[in-house]
């Protein structure tokens, strides 16, 4: 799946992780720094979009750093 892909997939969802999506699309760096307190917002709030987000990461190997 494209970032374009999943941000369209993310247009009706969660704004924080499109921007993340974009972010990375943008970047294309192998890792992102993200707040711990967001993940678990992300995977309390809406788990089946942060699967997707999580996998599309790991897929394209960036490293998720929880600060």
């Amino acid at each position: 799946m494209t970032g374009d892909d999943l941000l369209t997939e993310l247009k009706d969802s969660n704004t924080d992780l499109a921007l993340l999506v974009s972010r990375v699309s943008r970047d294309q760096l192998p890792w992102v720094v993200v707040p711990a307190q967001a993940v678990a917002a992300w995977e309390q709030r809406e788990p089946e979009t942060w699967a997707k987000v999580s996998v599309w990461l790991a897929g394209r190997g960036v490293t998720l750093v929880r600060i």
